[in-house]
This record gives structure tokens, sequence and C-alpha cells, in this order.
């Protein structure tokens, strides 16, 4: 067991066991609250991936179909018996994970027992994958929806070739139809690995004895196969189309996103942490609100309230959108796109940057006041393997300079818009 300094008097326990399983234990004081993650290397992304020397692809959506099973499996039900003990229980896919989340006041033993039994061997039941089906169909209908839903999922398409990019974690209703018990086992043998997951629990407890009961758990004492990985095969084709338009008949405002791509490439030069604090810095300083160019936009009323700036930084891609609702289109184009491959062209704000720093150190001090931000963290740097007694140094250390490199992805064949605008009257 490793103990590592996460502030000045709060530490993070961390092993690997014995079946490959990483877990971290972070012990808070005075706290009534126990929550407890189980992260999955799998998520929506996974559509084609090289495993035992082949090349094998899957339908979309199969991430997220196995996230929903295992609230039901093998005659037992999640969400009803953490009920019983006055528990809840949940779970979500991401593009590059899927987690399984529980949080207790009591009962944690019995809780964390029952919880790990729950993933050694499923049994997808004919029944229970019909029932699925059935839900998941709703809910992809339902996010069909959305008008914000359909323009960045038509964003991503201009962006992307890569079907595990540009589609819903959800899949659709067409290759969710297709799923079936044979192909379920097959993707629970190849990422539910306990080499390929991770642990993480916070709240007043004691590392020694949830370190031995997870150790002495049919979990981590299960015969499991050797661990063999498997490699995500992302495609980065560029594409011809960066811009497109059209007129909603019931839109009752312009709609407007741009979208800057972050090519694969620099998620093999830079690891995602760092392209991550990059980017949020570059946006802060370009379209924060202390910034030069949310003051121009404000000034001649080219947004309103719903302009935002922000970024989508997965394991193996990334963009930057930038959102707004708008009355004045080809101004705040003009404005905008000048605005972006200025990011490029120009020194950064050094007093804003300097500022963004000192903002991410007290932010970083905050988060362990609360128990829901300091565990969503530290799941963040276990599942990526962020070293948590370090993190705030790598922070610090940045230097301006070194976010050229990020800044450089500025460019005009990296830039795409959607604009779905209201029809003239």
């Amino acid at each position: 067991m490793i103990k590592k300094k996460a502030l000045k008097d709060e530490f993070i326990y961390e092993e690997t066991l014995k079946s490959g399983l990483k877990v971290a234990i972070h012990p808070k004081k005075n706290y009534k609250k126990t929550l407890v993650s189980l992260q999955v290397n799998f998520g929506g992304i996974d559509v084609c991936y090289r495993y035992d020397n082949q090349i094998k692809t899957i339908p979309t959506g199969v991430a997220h179909f196995l996230e929903h099973s295992f609230f039901s499996n093998n005659g037992r039900n999640l969400a009803e018996e953490f009920s019983k003990h006055g528990a809840s229980v949940n779970a979500y896919t991401s593009k590059s994970i899927t987690a399984y989340k529980f949080n207790c006041i009591d009962n944690l033993e019995y809780l964390l027992g029952y919880f790990l039994e729950t993933f050694i061997k499923p049994d997808f039941s004919e029944a229970s994958i019909q029932k699925e089906k059935r839900i998941i169909k709703h809910e992809l209908n339902m996010s069909d929806d959305s008008i914000h839903q359909d323009l960045h999922r038509k964003l991503k398409k201009m962006m992307y070739t890569d079907l595990g990019i540009f589609s819903d974690v959800g899949g659709t209703v067409k290759d969710v139809l297709t799923l079936d018990s044979d192909l379920l086992d097959d993707v629970f043998n190849v990422f539910y690995h306990p080499m390929n997951m991770s642990l993480t629990i916070t709240g007043d407890v004691s590392p020694e004895k949830l370190f031995k009961q997870i150790k002495d758990h049919s979990y981590n004492l299960y015969n499991w196969p050797i661990y063999k990985s498997a490699e995500r095969i992302i495609t980065d084709t560029k594409r011809t189309v960066h811009n497109y338009q059209k007129a909603i008949p019931l839109n009752d405002t312009n709609i407007i996103a741009y979208s800057i791509k972050i090519p694969n490439q620099t998620f093999i030069d830079f690891d995602r942490e760092f392209i991550h604090i990059a980017v949020g810095t570059i946006i802060s300083n370009a379209f924060g609100l202390a910034s030069k160019n949310f003051d121009i936009m404000k000034r001649q009323k080219l947004m309103n309230v719903s302009f935002s700036a922000n970024s989508t930084i997965e394991r193996d891609y990334g963009f930057i959108n930038i959102y707004v609702q708008t009355e004045h289109v080809k101004k705040y184009s003009k404005i905008i796109e000048e605005m972006i491959l200025n990011i490029g062209r120009l020194p950064l704000d050094e007093e804003l940057f300097n500022l963004d720093k000192k903002m991410i150190m007290g932010n970083y001090i905050t988060i362990f006041d609360s128990l829901s931000r300091i565990h969503d963290f530290l799941c963040n740097c276990v599942c990526e393997g962020i070293d948590i007694e370090t993190y705030l140094d790598q922070v610090l250390d940045i230097k301006i300079e070194d976010l050229d490199p990020i800044k450089a992805l500025f460019t005009k064949e990296n830039i795409y818009s959607v604009k779905y605008l209201k029809a003239v009257k």
C-alpha cells in the first residue's frame, strides 16, 4: 500500500491487487457519506479495436448497453438492494470509460461486497436483454428530439470520420437491436478484466480495513484469465467540408457553434492532462469573462447570455466548442473567426495566464472541501494514471511558452462551424 500526500494533512492510499485491480482510498474524517466508484477503461468510442492479434468491430452503444445490464443481472437488482440499505447506486458511460458508483452512510462493508460480486461473471439472459433494448430505444428516441444534440452531432460528423467518435454513446436504435448475449459476453471478457479497471473510495474509512476486505473478496480471488489489452483503433481522416448552414422553421433565434479540432497527433505528442490544462487555460485567456474578446462581443451586442466556450478532451480525441445565440450572424461569424485565428497568431495575455494558474491552485484546494468533487477528481487521476502527489506542482510549473504547441492548433484547417438559423419571415 502506497501512501501519497494530496494536501498537507490529507493522504491517498493506493495499491494494485493480485487480480490487477487498481485501488485508491481517500480517508475523509468527519464526513458521513462514503463514495465508491468502479471505472472500466471502456466507453462509447470503443467500436473498433485490436485484440489478440485480431481487429474487431462491434456495434455502437455496447458500452452503454453493458452499463444498463449490470443493474439487473444474475437474479440481482442493484438499485433495489442498495435502496433497502439507505444507499443509492448509479452509473454512466462516456466516450472513454464506463463508471459504476454508489454512496452510503451505513453498511459499507456489505454493500461493497455485493457491488464487487456483481462484476465477476454476469449472465446476460434473453429476457433482460430484450428489456434493456426497449429502455435504451426509448432513451435514444428522446435524445433525437433535441436541436442542440442534433447541432453538436452534425459538428462532430463534420470533424471526424471515426464512427466511435461521432456516434452517440448510446449507439443507434438499429445497432442496439442487434445485440445478443454472445456479443455481450465477448466484450465483457475483453474489457471487464480487473487489470482494465480501477476502484476509488472516499469517506471516513479505514484504508487498512478496506484493503483487507477487498483483497479477501471473491472478486480479487477469482481465477481471472491472463489479461490481454485491447488497443483502440482511431481513424482521423481529414475532412474537406468545414461549414454547414440551414434554416430551421421553428427556431426563434440563430444558433451558431464553432469547433476547433485537436488533431490526433496532439494526443500522441502530449498526455491528456496537459492538453486539458493547456486548452482550458487558452479558452479562459481568449474568451473568459475578463478577456478582451469577451468585452468586445459584449460591447457590440453580438451575443446573449447563451455564449459559452468549453472543451471536450477525451482519451484519443478532443475539440474546443464556442456556442452562441445571436441576432447578428454575419458580423458575429466574421469577428469570432478572426478571434479564433488570433489565438494562434498573437501572444496570450500573461497577466490572465498567471491569474488562471492562481485560480487553478485555489480550485484544487477548495475541491477537498467537497466529498463529491474530490472523489470525482481522484477517480480521474486513478483512471488516467496521474500522480496526485505531484499534480499541483506540474500545473504550476507550466510556463506560458509551453502552451505554444496547443496555440498552434488554432488554424483555419482546424475550424468547423454549424449554423442553425431562424427562418426569415
